[in-house]
């Protein structure tokens, strides 16, 4: 008789019900058209980014014809591509993981957005990647943006594969709570799938109701309560249909291993944006390659908040017809990410302009950018450019770097007191690409005649003249604001620098301190650094009083802008910034900035 030891060893085993981990196909490396190569990792969140008509859209539109044989590519010329797993193990996964049509002779495989002939699809994974494209890579792209979230239509769900998002939330209640989330952060309603429909499920934008003790998500009850409580979501405005097509292609299962997501923000607010992006960097499938195609600032910060670690952001430019790319560095990236003051500054906009114009004060953007819109100023094309203000001088070198390390043009304007400070100007030196040295050997000396000629009051000047305006005031009553201005008037000619910045170049000594400053110019111009002229935005109108935002507000008011003569100064100041035809490659003379890729 056979033991039980014996009986246990000759049984059969079961089979493995293990489930196979799908096989997956992703970019190695990426070739540009100007030869940059790219090296990719498998679950990097790619950002491309820059002005209109760069090639961002063209380049998701041949990355997905990159998988299997293709002809040369006007922006990505060529790439490499990894293979994660075999043929093998590809057959193994569809017969685990999706339904099987016909008989052994004549079998395929039905998923979402395939249909594959069993017995070719071992060969396939090695030769003929193009046919299964579907199955490894899906491009979202901008123009059914708005329609694929529309009702899916109702299928057998027990006998036929999804071929829509809606069609696996219908079973899938988490995923759907998961999407009904961001959607609820987003518009403050709930996104939910109709399963009484009828011959098609629609989602519905409201309040989700109450599941009553004996009801189900499939109760004739609970959906009359939920038809009462919501509205389609195809009746509903085009950001939330773009938004619940983004979220719906990202959370749904059987996410390819390459997802090209074009302008994620196409329809929404700014804030909504952010969030997407936010969204979209928590909740991408982890094995998934993710890149994407941006115009928006806010799409790019929520990435940032969320997964600077693993952010890959390409600058594409055009130049006839080749397409330059430059990449911001990771470690820039991550810092861009925890700097509050630049995460919250308009820097990462820049990215998207041809040129960017960095100033002091929103009051100096306001000003320069009334000016530059003249087309007497500007010229025949309108500016593709961006006015960005640093809160002051210190923070304008760290705007620069930023955004020259992604190959922007950029300019920075600043008031003449500039040359007081070596730390602060050198930084903009090198920020800018400059030399420099070049630029301290003209600086200093400037520096010292300034503060060496006396055009100014001293300590016992300032007081005694104070002093002789307070005898001024009356006994009783509100200090008279004419006085004030008095009061002001002797500060600013307590110091040399206020000389400067209320005089201009009229301050400045004559004979070797003037040939100073106009070396000093001719360098810093060179570069994009253009220092004001006048002192300062109030010396280029003296007519009218005030300062900063209520001095810009007045002017543009009371004054003709165009053929004013008190303003041609201002005109031609700025005419000659925005006639630097330079490109920030060819500006970067001796030395980079730092961070620079």
């Amino acid at each position: 008789m056979e033991t039980k030891q014996n009986s246990e060893k000759s049984a059969p085993k079961p089979a493995s019900t293990k489930p196979v981990e799908a096989p997956r196909v992703t970019f190695e490396t990426l070739t540009f058209s100007d030869g940059t190569v790219v090296p990719l990792d498998e679950t990097d969140i790619v950002v491309l980014v820059g002005p209109n008509n760069a090639g961002k859209s063209a380049a998701l539109r041949e990355l997905e014809t990159h998988i299997g044989p293709v002809s040369k590519q006007t922006v990505i010329t060529a790439v490499s591509l990894r293979h994660s797993g075999t043929g093998k193990q590809l057959v193994e996964y569809l017969e685990q993981s999706n339904r099987k049509k016909g008989d052994a002779n004549d079998k395929s495989y039905i998923g979402y957005r395939f249909s594959l002939r069993a017995k070719s699809v071992e060969g396939w994974f090695s030769s003929r990647l193009d046919v299964l494209r579907p199955l490894f890579c899906l491009r979202v792209a901008t123009e059914t943006r708005i329609t694929d979230s529309n009702p899916a239509p109702a299928i057998p769900i027990l006998d036929e594969q999804p071929s829509h998002p809606i069609q696996i939330l219908y079973a899938d209640e988490s995923t759907e709570m998961r999407i009904g989330g961001y959607f609820q952060r987003a518009f403050d309603e709930d996104l939910i799938v109709f399963r009484a429909g009828g011959s098609q499920w629609p989602l519905l934008v409201g309040t989700r109701p109450e599941i009553k003790p004996g009801e189900q998500i499939y109760s004739a009850t609970y959906n009359e309560k939920l038809r009462a409580s919501t509205i389609p979501l195809q009746s509903q405005g085009d950001g939330m249909r773009s938004f619940a097509s983004v979220i719906l292609h990202m959370l749904t299962p059987n996410t390819p291993s390459i997802l090209l997501l074009d302008e994620p923000e196409a329809f929404l607010h700014p804030p909504q944006a952010r969030l997407l992006g936010e969204f979209i960097a928590k909740e991408r499938p982890k094995r998934t390659q993710l890149f994407i195609a941006t115009h928006s600032a806010d799409v790019l910060q929520g990435l940032l908040n969320v997964a600077s670690e693993k952010l890959r952001v390409l600058r594409i430019q055009r130049e006839e017809s080749i397409n330059r790319v430059k990449e911001l560095d990771k470690a820039r990236t991550k810092a861009i990410g925890a700097d509050p003051l630049m995460k919250f500054s308009n820097v990462m906009s820049g990215i998207f302009y041809q040129r960017v114009i960095i100033a002091e004060s929103d009051a100096d953007c306001l000003f320069y950018s009334a000016i530059l819109d003249l087309a007497d100023v500007h010229g025949t094309l309108q500016p593709d450019v961006l006015f960005i203000h640093a809160g002051g001088k210190h923070r304008m070198a760290a705007l620069a770097e930023a955004l020259r390390a992604l190959d922007v043009n950029v300019d920075i304007v600043a008031d003449m007191d500039i040359i007081k400070d070596d730390d602060v100007l050198g930084r903009i030196i090198t920020a800018l690409g400059g030399d420099w040295p070049a630029v301290k050997a003209q600086a200093t000396p400037l520096r010292t005649a300034i503060e060496q000629h006396k055009p100014w009051l001293n300590s016992v000047e300032v007081a005694k003249g104070i002093a002789d305006v307070v005898g001024k005031a009356p006994d009783k009553g509100e200090f008279p604001s004419s006085l004030r201005g008095e009061i002001d008037a002797i500060f600013r000619k307590a110091s040399p620098w206020d000389a400067v910045k209320d005089a201009g170049e009229a301050a400045i000594p004559a004979g070797q301190p003037t040939q100073h400053h106009k070396s000093l110019q001719e360098l810093c111009n060179k570069i994009g650094l253009w220092i004001v002229p006048v002192g300062e935005l109030e010396g280029f109108c003296k007519s009218i009083g005030g300062h900063g935002p209520r001095w810009v507000q007045q002017v543009i008011e009371r004054k003709n802008l165009g053929n004013d003569s008190e303003l041609e100064r201002a005109r031609e100041f700025i005419r000659q910034l925005w006639n630097r035809k330079m490109s920030p490659k060819k500006a970067e003379g001796t030395s980079s900035p730092s961070g620079a890729c």
